[in-house]
């Protein structure tokens, strides 16, 4: 529990202080940012889960799901291992990587947070080559598409690679922002599932 010096503004933030102090966190506003972009980060990728169905949910039609002409190749071939690659590698490391930002665990219990953080570095890269086996045809394969996610791949390694060469180094605050930077680059480019002309 983080201990802090400083008396209560009024009795919402003492009231508050039970809620985040325990977590971790010592100041009210890091665990508001933590619930909103976390909690976002947890609900999309729950809500994606159901896409490593292929055929029964993700090519079923409708207005999730593939765009229109994407399950011609998702259905068979290198697309196909490209798609389960991504989903199956990416949800679960976003998944995690929420917690890998939760205070109490970086501090009280080290080695789940370790571990913790290689699973997830070799979960995001098998996703990200699943990425570069599906751009090709994804959202109609343009050059646009093509572009998008590979540059956001290439950010978002290199960003990986940042952090980790910090954290060998013992500059923990700077792999800490370089993990953020990762997670908001993947976060941000997700495709237009769904919006359907």
């Amino acid at each position: 529990m983080v201990v802090v010096t400083r008396p209560p503004a009024n009795a919402f933030v003492a009231w508050a202080r039970k809620i985040y102090n325990p977590m971790g966190f010592a100041k009210g506003y890091n665990f508001v940012l933590w619930f909103i972009f976390g909690g976002a980060l947890v609900g999309f990728a729950l809500a994606r889960f159901m896409y490593l169905n292929i055929p029964g949910i993700f090519c079923a039609g409708g207005a999730n799901g593939a765009s229109p002409g994407e399950c011609y190749y998702y259905m068979k071939g290198r697309e196909r291992v490209g798609l389960i690659l991504h989903l199956a590698g990416i949800l679960p490391a976003g998944l995690l990587a929420v917690f890998q930002f939760l205070p109490v665990i970086r501090h009280k219990i080290l080695i789940i947070h370790r571990v913790s953080g290689y699973i997830i570095i070799l979960l995001s890269m098998v996703g990200i080559a699943g990425v570069f086996m599906i751009a090709r045809h994804g959202l109609g394969g343009g050059l646009d598409v093509q572009s998008a996610a590979g540059i956001a791949s290439i950010i978002f390694v290199t960003c990986k690679a940042i952090a980790f060469y910090n954290i060998k180094v013992l500059q923990i605050e700077q792999h800490r922002a370089w993990m953020l930077r990762a997670w908001v680059i993947v976060s941000s480019k997700r495709p237009s599932w769904g919006i359907q002309d």
